[in-house]
């Protein structure tokens, strides 16, 4: 179980923290999550709590900014967009190192579209906003750090990690 004070991976909102636990009507984790600017409180079923995660470990944090190069794309693509961001957000779901390959994943075909003159997809626009925002939130929790520090951390290597605004 968890504790009051550790940081968790909420499947749908990314890194939240523990703040306390309720027991009516039924056991539940009081986290908040929080982008900066606002938090929110979510209750979240302990009888669902295996889908928390804690984020990445320092080390695996760092081996995934040295070995961004070595990260393939997720080459999955299906005719009906609404299935292919389907695919992607639920790659979000398991955090670093996916998070990361879907952000290398969009910023590859934004690219290609562009390159053919064509306007990229609204779908991976906004994949891509989002597994940036999970990527930088847990890479920055992992290596006790700021999103900024993490979008340097890339920029050094010659990756563009920054959020699209």
């Amino acid at each position: 179980m968890f504790a009051i004070g550790e940081r968790v991976m909420h499947p749908g909102q990314g890194l939240c923290t523990v703040v306390g636990f309720e027991d009516s009507p039924f056991p539940v984790l009081v986290l908040e999550a929080g982008d900066g600017r606002s938090t929110t409180k979510l209750l979240y079923p302990q009888a669902q709590a295996d889908k928390l995660h804690p984020p990445v470990s320092r080390e695996d944090a760092l081996a995934v900014i040295e070995g961004y190069d070595d990260l393939t794309c997720d080459d999955f693509t299906d005719r009906n967009s609404g299935l292919e961001e389907k695919h992607f957000k639920a790659l979000l779901k398991n955090g670093v190192p996916d998070s990361v390959r879907v952000v290398k994943t969009m910023r590859q075909r934004i690219a290609a579209a562009e390159a053919e003159g064509k306007k990229p997809s609204t779908f991976m626009l906004r994949v891509l906003r989002e597994a940036q925002r999970r990527s930088l939130e847990e890479l920055a929790c992992a290596l006790d750090s700021t999103p900024d520090e993490i979008v340097s951390m890339f920029e050094v290597r010659g990756h563009d990690m920054a959020d699209e605004a």
